[in-house]
């Protein structure tokens, strides 16, 4: 077994069966199974994912039903419940669009062997405006390393769905990390302390954004505060090496939300290009 598929579920009957499908069409060359992480729905969820695990070939693994976990600790659980070379993470509300996306991640990091994990470019569906986005790509080859202190201006991931990791690193992960509120951001951040991220130009999944979910629903300016108070803490477990960039993105950040209107907005989108544009009509 080469790779576990981190499913992680809560309430998702809406969206679950495109999810589960997206991960049955996978192509590989290896062997994979789904580890199925359910933080006690209460709608049919899980009921849905147990018909298409009676139904395959694939190995699905579900973890014990407890008592609702909460988000990091479900995390915390599933991470542990993971034992072959890599992960490849699937949140229950998003899929794969592309059947050769698990190949492409695992065939780049067995051939990169000094990064640490993968994410790809992904599609953005925001479901309640009913309009797409796909992140600008800039660079004249077909991915871009990516350090903690690049992290550190601004979260490049933005969603786990499109993230790939070495299990190794994983497995170092502080057990302290998970009595704290964090996702995709943190976690880049801490796997970029063991090599570079390998930012994939492909787009081969999909992210909905929606009212739902635990970011999207927040305004800008929760995102904006809840960004500054976990850098604070950010920096802490990060030893305090990269406090001077952490400076200059809360500095963006305040400036968009209590500076110049015209940047008020960009909050929800901290990406490569509007991280960019955004320092050009900063005064440093």
């Amino acid at each position: 077994m080469k790779l576990n598929v981190l499913l992680i579920t809560y309430n998702q009957e809406k969206y679950i069966e495109q999810t589960v499908e997206s991960i049955l069409m996978q192509e590989t060359t290896f062997t994979f199974n789904i580890i199925v992480a359910d933080d006690c729905s209460s709608d049919s969820t899980l009921d849905i994912i147990k018909r298409y695990a009676d139904n395959n070939k694939i190995e699905f693994h579900f973890l014990p039903k407890t008592n609702n976990l909460g988000f990091v600790k479900n995390y915390q659980r599933a991470f542990d419940a993971c034992d072959d070379e890599y992960i490849a993470i699937m949140e229950g509300d998003d899929y794969w669009i592309n059947p050769f996306h698990l190949e492409n991640h695992v065939t780049f990091l067995d051939q990169h062997p000094e990064c640490s994990m993968s994410f790809n470019r992904h599609l953005r569906l925001f479901e309640d405006q009913k309009r797409e986005e796909i992140f600008e790509w800039d660079n004249e080859k077909d991915y871009e390393y990516i350090s903690t202190e690049q992290m550190a201006l601004g979260n490049r991931i933005g969603n786990l769905s499109c993230c790939v990791l070495r299990n190794e690193f994983i497995k170092k992960l502080d057990p302290k990390l998970f009595n704290l509120e964090f996702a995709d951001w943190l976690l880049g951040m801490i796997m970029g302390q063991y090599g570079p991220l390998a930012y994939l130009k492909e787009v081969t999944s999909a992210y909905r954004i929606h009212d739902n979910g635990q970011w999207s629903r927040m305004t800008d300016k929760e995102q904006g505060e809840a960004i500054i108070a976990a850098i604070d803490i950010y920096d802490k477990i990060l030893n305090y090496k990269y406090t001077e960039v952490f400076k200059q993105h809360k500095k963006r950040i305040n400036i968009g939300l209590y500076g110049d209107k015209s940047l008020r907005g960009q909050i929800k989108s901290i990406t490569p290009e509007s991280i960019r544009k955004l320092y050009r009509r900063i005064i440093k």
